[in-house]
């Protein structure tokens, strides 16, 4: 009976090990991003993520978002500290020149909602 218990528990255990690396079991390593424009004169063009070095960025969100609309939901699998740039232009100025807006953040995985309100010269992002 103990001889088979072992087996048994033995097995359990070489199954459990390969299906891939359990501290993915207890910590979600995937972050899923919504944007929320929630200005009335600014079209947010993208959002990304820089690198450590700054020296590149990739794409999260590429999705042309408008005074008062949600992007879709875009899923990475990003956790860590990182710079995130919204890429805006303001229909007030009449140029259409993009600017850019820069914040520093961490992200834990899971789901992440991100609301951009505008002050009179900047924006400000809230998560939630």
């Amino acid at each position: 009976m103990k001889k088979s218990f072992f087996y048994l528990a033995f097995s359990l255990v070489l199954c459990v090990g390969l299906t891939g690396c359990l501290s993915h079991w207890f910590i979600e390593t995937t972050s899923r991003l919504q944007v929320e424009n929630a200005t009335e004169d600014c079209t947010v063009k993208s959002v990304d993520i820089f690198s450590a070095d700054s020296t590149s960025y990739v794409r999260w969100v590429d999705e042309q978002i408008l005074p008062g609309e949600r992007s879709r939901v875009v899923e990475n699998d990003w956790v860590g500290n990182f710079r995130i740039r919204v890429n805006y232009t303001r229909s007030t100025d009449g140029s259409g020149k993009t600017l850019h807006y820069v914040k520093k953040m961490e992200v834990e995985g899971g789901s992440l909602f991100l609301k951009v309100e505008s002050d009179e010269d900047s924006l400000s992002l809230k998560f939630r």
